[in-house]
């Protein structure tokens, strides 16, 4: 425990319905003995963005007595504070309208604090303690937080112990289990659909389909902030909890149970990979500024994948619902024109300027190393499979690189010395294709070693047996000329390169007003008209662009998408289900052979 003397802040609502608190901090004398800095974070941890949450606070004042006096600021997040024996206090008013997981959201009903958003810091002393107590909010508020309180105040040992933990405050439902020795705690804030026995009851058999991966869980306490609001989702880690986010109207369907599980999976699963197990760059952190590493693919993109392990090892989640999952990202990531541009490293590097910040033409020069991130991921799966004939993937590189590294730091290379010993295989190869490299995913390697392919599917071969006898419907499902449509109105969302349309001039925020004479409202009538003529064709397009107008020809030709769909290989062998069933925890799924086996 610190010796240090802790900073006091204290918490106290102003105007929840303009969704305004103020925070008090009291700093002690020893931080003050030549005077000191304080900051607001740029950014909060496993959201690789420079937020400036500075721009959520203001009236920024040192209490004299009872008048209060304007700190000098020094940039646009740092405050000067003079040198002082006994102490000072600081007020400041913040402003918390932003109901997401990085962010702080109160009002009438709750209030969501993020410690990033909510608490300046004493510069260069990263180990002080803080203590946080909470004063005048609605009688009947409860708080939830995975910090431990001790006479009225929330402890934190350290600055990146504070900012790892945030709070919820309000009137939210509690579950509670044990499991392996540790308590877990859920906190449901908001009205929703759903079942929350059935939540919790799929959370516990999440978490130890987790924990067994590992061997346990290296915590006694753990709480999930589960937060149910119209038409969001998102989720953030922490060391000790997690914040959820989850549509309020999404349990009408299995899927919506399926989707939040899935989310579950992946946040507590970073439990290890990121706040534990991590490239030494996350952590401790530099919360001024931008802290890149090009491990992202690695703690996000295998993230992404195991989450769907776990979901299938605890039983949560049917194998029918992960393989149209895994499926649709393998489509969308096959038929992204930035697959060619951009490496996983690169994109895991340039999180902080490009993922975070996308423009039009990202689809075309990016990847996210969180969706391809999670196909390579299944490729190391498969990889790891083969080389060790079906006794090694993915979930044993980590359990290896835990008993290994721990919490020591994770490096690249490490990754690598790992890969090569479970599966047999240098692994200069793979990490040339698919992680510093951009070449095209490899579908063999997934029925090699799980005995499971993927089919490719064209728009005209999902057409019906009526539409199939219908010249014109198969004409207009070949047809492909590279637009994508924004989903409202007739806007141009993305112009496939090298694509007709892009030949055509056409390109990104220009509206298509008529197409071979008829008039365009809608992305569906757009489509349609381009379509038409079907390939070998061509239509004649009014497109206004900045408020002129003009015509331009368009070429249609035949479509080069392709959808995909998972099934079983029927030529799969033994090895090849076994080694499905050891990494998913199902039997493969593929038909009966005779006498009743797989």
């Amino acid at each position: 425990m610190s010796r240090l003397a802790p900073v006091r802040a204290t918490l106290r609502p102003l105007d929840l319905a303009q969704h305004l608190f103020e925070v008090e901090l009291s700093i002690p004398g020893e931080a003050l003995q030549v005077g000191a800095a304080v900051a607001m974070a740029a950014w909060t941890p496993g959201s690789y963005l420079v937020r400036d949450y500075a721009r959520f606070v203001d009236r920024v004042r040192r209490v004299e007595g009872r008048g209060e006096q304007p700190l000098e600021k020094l940039d646009k997040q740092r405050w000067q504070l003079p040198a002082s024996k006994g102490g000072l206090t600081l007020r400041y008013r913040v402003y918390g309208n932003d109901l997401t997981v990085r962010t702080n959201h109160v009002d009438a009903t709750h209030a969501q604090i993020i410690p990033a958003a909510t608490f300046l810091y004493l510069e260069g002393q990263p180990d002080r303690p803080y203590e946080i107590r909470f004063e005048g909010f609605p009688a009947g508020w409860k708080v939830a937080s995975s910090l431990p309180l001790k006479q009225g105040a929330y402890l934190a040992e350290d600055l990146d112990t504070l900012i790892d933990s945030p709070f919820e405050l309000g009137t939210f439902r509690s579950q509670r289990f044990r499991s392996g020795g540790t308590a877990f705690e859920l906190a449901f804030t908001g009205a929703h659909n759903g079942d929350e026995g059935r939540i919790a009851a799929a959370t516990q058999k999440i978490v130890e389909a987790a924990g067994a991966i590992f061997g346990g869980f290296p915590f006694k306490r753990y709480v999930f902030l589960f937060t149910f609001t119209p038409k969001l989702r998102g989720g953030l880690e922490h060391r000790d909890c997690t914040s959820l986010l989850a549509d309020s109207h999404a349990f009408d369907k299995p899927e919506g149970y399926y989707s939040l599980y899935q989310l579950v999976a992946h946040e507590f699963f970073h439990a290890w990979n990121v706040k534990r197990l991590h490239d030494p760059v996350l952590g401790p952190f530099d919360y001024s500024r931008e802290n890149p590493t090009k491990m992202l693919w690695f703690h996000e993109g295998l993230t992404s994948y195991m989450e769907h392990v776990i979901v299938l090892r605890a039983g949560v989640v049917p194998w029918s619902h992960t393989s149209k999952e895994l499926a649709r990202c393998w489509s969308e990531q096959t038929q992204r024109p930035g697959r060619l541009e951009q490496s996983l490293e690169e994109s895991s590097w340039d999180a902080w300027i490009r993922l975070y910040k996308a423009h039009e033409f990202s689809p075309n020069s990016s990847v996210s190393y969180y969706d391809k991130g999670e196909m390579v991921a299944w490729l190391m799966d498969a990889a790891l499979r083969e080389g060790s004939r079906g006794k090694a993937g993915l979930p044993e590189l980590f359990s290896l690189l835990w008993a290994r590294h721990g919490e020591n730091g994770l490096r690249d290379g490490d990754v690598r010395k790992a890969f090569q010993e479970l599966s047999g295989k240098a692994p200069g190869p793979f990490w040339n294709a698919y992680i510093s490299g951009r070449a095209e995913l490899d579908g063999d390697l997934l029925t090699r070693a799980f005995g499971m392919k993927l089919e490719a599917q064209s728009a005209w071969d999902k057409l019906s047996s009526e539409e199939r006898e219908d010249p014109a419907a198969a004409r207009r499902a070949r047809a492909w000329t590279g637009l994508v449509m924004a989903p409202q109105g007739a806007t141009i969302l993305n112009v496939i390169p090298d694509s007709p349309a892009a030949a055509a001039g056409l390109s990104y925020g220009m509206e298509i007003l008529a197409v071979d004479g008829w008039r365009t409202t809608t992305a569906a009538e757009v489509q349609r008209g381009l379509a038409e003529p079907g390939p070998g064709g061509q239509v004649q397009v009014l497109a206004a662009d900045r408020g002129r107008v003009f015509e331009t020809a368009v070429d249609v030709i035949e479509s080069p998408e392709r959808s995909h769909r998972l099934a079983p290989d029927v030529r799969a062998g033994l090895g090849q289900r076994s080694a499905f069933t050891a990494a998913y925890g199902q039997s493969w799924p593929g038909p009966l052979k005779r006498g009743g086996r797989r």
